[in-house]
């Protein structure tokens, strides 16, 4: 097939086109195997993953991508007991909150999501979990050192890689979006006070904003309020996010993905208090 589909595309003038082909009769499914390997049973346009969370799978490219990132390779899969909260920054398609939400001791998610169209598709999938949606709070705005207000290119081909701090290179299926984005201490310090009884955790996937986030906390004294911190950080390196939370008592283990450009890699930390208090 894949042969069969490779010729045809030569007598294909747009490449617009040479790609729906590809991914019509290839790509959706070499992704459909994909998910089935991960676990997942499909009917129609769904999936059902062994944690029994569905996903909406009308775009196997990018859900792929995301289940195995966070429900297979286990990137944000930090093993506790203690009542918890976690403030999901950069909430996608809600695939992260969704796994938080399926663990028992997790009591509430707040999602911050700052671009309407990929709002759209984490809405999709929360529709589709019910009663783990009731645990997930939605921010429709970013996180950031200062309030204000944003027009950004976007794409939906990107949707994944959008970044309220750093240019993005896109150019297919681009429009403008405006963006608002919220001081990160002003917004957070009221959530770190109405949960002092549960542990705080911080999952962080917002393309390059995490570096400014991190140093507004700590200009305020906040980065002590959290209990452990799952990061991935994009286009520096992670020097300042590091000594930022040694300085404030964590133990800090960085997997770096990408060391040039484009610098990608994950960061995770605890705080070395609780880490002796669990022991």
């Amino acid at each position: 097939m894949k042969m069969l589909v490779n010729l045809l595309c030569r007598f294909v003038p747009s490449e617009k086109k040479r790609r729906e082909i590809r991914n019509k009769f290839v790509k959706s499914k070499e992704r459909r195997e994909q998910l089935l390997d991960y676990g997942c049973t499909i009917e129609g346009d769904t999936a059902l993953t062994k944690e029994q969370i569905r996903f909406d799978i009308s775009d196997y490219a990018k859900v792929c991508y995301h289940i195995g990132e966070i429900l297979v390779n286990e990137a944000y899969n930090l093993s506790y007991k203690d009542d918890s909260v976690v403030i999901d920054i950069g909430m996608n398609r809600a695939i992260a909150s969704l796994f938080f939400a399926a663990k028992e001791n997790v009591k509430k998610i707040y999602a911050f999501e700052p671009f309407e169209p990929t709002l759209a598709l984490a809405k999709k999938n929360l529709d589709l979990d019910p009663e783990l949606n009731k645990k997930i709070q939605i921010f429709a705005y970013g996180l950031g050192k200062e309030d204000t207000t944003l027009e950004i290119p976007y794409s939906v081909d990107a949707s994944d890689c959008m970044s309220t701090t750093h240019a993005v290179s896109v150019k297919r299926n681009v429009q403008v979006e405006t963006v608002i984005v919220k001081d990160a201490a002003q917004t957070l310090a009221p959530i770190f006070e109405e949960n002092k009884g549960n542990r705080i955790i911080i999952k962080c996937d917002c393309e390059g904003a995490e570096f400014e986030i991190l140093e507004r906390l700590d200009e305020k004294n906040l980065v002590g309020k959290i209990d452990a911190l799952l990061m991935e950080y994009h286009f520096e390196k992670p020097d300042r996010l590091v000594n930022i939370l040694a300085e404030n008592g964590f133990a800090v283990h960085v997997k770096h993905v990408l060391k040039k450009e484009p610098i990608v890699g994950y960061l995770y930390a605890v705080k070395m208090a609780e880490m002796i208090r669990c022991q």
